[in-house]
């Protein structure tokens, strides 16, 4: 069996390389993107079981991303559904304004920045069932 595939799109090279790293020490294969139009064109070419999608980025921010991939999923024939954990730098104002990004965005969860490796380890695992 293949191993699943998985996304990460961040502008951050550091969080790219950490998290590529740990990623693939837990067997999974790692693609990456620097911004929210390379995120978006990864996607659909790579067809990932996963992706971490960092917020605020340039060109397209993660929410767009994630709801674009939605809709796509939603309306083209074939198009794969895919998970997002989302990672921001910032908390929103409210527990109401996160329900509703999240649901907006199609998120599976929200991880905070800083951010423990072991925290976004036991997210993947846990969406994709290897946990």
């Amino acid at each position: 069996m293949e191993p699943k595939k998985i996304l990460i799109v961040d502008d951050e090279p550091d969080i790219l390389e950490s998290l590529g790293f740990a990623l693939e020490a837990e067997g999974y294969t790692v693609v990456t993107a620097t911004d929210g139009h390379q995120a978006y064109g990864a996607a659909r070419f790579e067809e990932p079981d996963l992706i971490v999608l960092d917020v605020m980025m340039p060109r397209k921010n993660g929410y767009e991303v994630a709801r674009r991939l939605h809709e796509d999923a939603k309306r083209i024939p074939g198009v794969k559904r895919c998970p997002v954990i989302m990672l921001t730098a910032r908390n929103v104002e409210s527990s109401e304004r996160e329900e509703f990004l999240e649901t907006w965005s199609n998120a599976k969860q929200h991880i905070y920045k800083p951010f423990e490796l072991e925290e976004v380890l036991d997210a993947v695992k846990t969406i994709l069932g290897d946990g």
